[in-house]
């Protein structure tokens, strides 16, 4: 009886531990699409903001010939 109790409770303990592996797993995927999806925005918001920059430039530099 004694044997079935701990067979019983590791049975339990291993499909715990598989639990939180698979959803260690499922956080680390989840974790690398948003870093890159972090970098990709963060390139183009860099692009963008240039872009604006570039803009006022030639703005501002208009307005200094009139």
């Amino acid at each position: 009886m004694r044997n079935n109790i701990i067979d019983i409770t590791s049975l339990l303990l291993q499909a715990l531990s598989l639990e939180i592996l698979n959803k260690d797993y499922n956080n680390s995927d989840l974790m690398q699409e948003l870093q890159k999806q972090d970098s990709e925005y963060l390139e183009k918001i860099i692009k963008q903001n240039e872009e604006i920059l570039n803009l006022l430039r030639k703005e501002a530099k208009w307005k200094s010939n009139y």
